[in-house]
């Protein structure tokens, strides 16, 4: 275990001091201002507009974060030989989960310090709720999820780009598989349902995890529920995880 922290900790650090964090903090910071300058134009909603842009802003920039820079790390370190000096030390096994828990460790870190941005805003307009921070919560339970991918795609892969853009498409499809099965409840369609609520079960169900809407109007959320979509995360990622696991123990180093 303590050589999985070694490759958490420096993969957290060397995603920390790159250009890509910071320039992912600086739109963040850039579009909330927008945001902030035209709160004036959600007459009666203002609160809402706050939460509502704040946390998708937040998701976006994560994102970003993942896609620019979690992805290019790992091809960085294998160019670079870093990838092959630290198997000398480590097992295959440590060195993938140190890289995930790594990114999600940056990605936790990006996600506290959007929601202090956001907090402030929010309290200086009178906007706070404690519900925020749930919101905040889901947001980085579906990125941890979406970096359980963004390994395996990085060991599957030799381009980078082909990486990045299926990454991209698990978090939209991710995203957007249950509205496919909506449709196909209330009308007959040319798919049939069984095989669209397979892909929906074996895409991870992110309508279950993401809790922003509730955060937006303020809703209370059970502790219950809380519990139940971050064991669900946990469960999620480890099946993810053996895979890419196991594919990157098979490569030449």
């Amino acid at each position: 275990m303590r050589k999985t922290l070694a490759i958490a900790s420096i993969t957290f650090l060397q995603g920390f001091r790159t250009q890509t964090f910071r320039i992912v903090g600086m739109l963040f910071v850039a579009i909330m201002a927008m945001t902030y300058a035209l709160r004036v134009l959600s007459v009666g909603h203002k609160e809402m507009m706050l939460r509502s842009f704040g946390l998708s802003i937040m998701e976006i920039s994560s994102l970003l974060l993942i896609i620019f820079g979690c992805v290019s790390s790992f091809y960085r370190e294998r160019e670079t030989r870093l990838q092959a000096i630290h198997l000398t030390y480590v097992s295959s096994f440590d060195h993938v989960l140190g890289r995930l828990l790594g990114n999600c460790l940056l990605i936790g870190a990006y996600t506290i310090f959007a929601t202090i941005g956001c907090a402030l805003v929010l309290w200086h307009e009178g906007a706070w709720s404690w519900v925020f921070i749930v919101g905040a919560w889901s947001i980085f339970l579906k990125l941890c999820i979406i970096c359980a991918f963004c390994s395996l795609f990085a060991n599957l892969f030799g381009s980078p780009v082909f990486a990045s853009l299926m990454t991209v498409f698990i978090y939209f499809a991710a995203e957007y598989a249950s509205y496919p099965l909506e449709m196909i409840r209330r009308s007959s369609t040319v798919v049939p349902q069984s095989i669209s609520r397979l892909v929906y079960h074996l895409l991870p169900n992110f309508d279950k995890i993401d809790l922003k809407y509730s955060a937006i109007h303020g809703e209370s959320v059970a502790v219950m529920l809380l519990v139940e979509i971050t064991l669900y995360t946990l469960l999620y990622m480890a099946i993810v995880f053996i895979p890419s696991w196991r594919v990157f123990a098979r490569h030449e180093h």
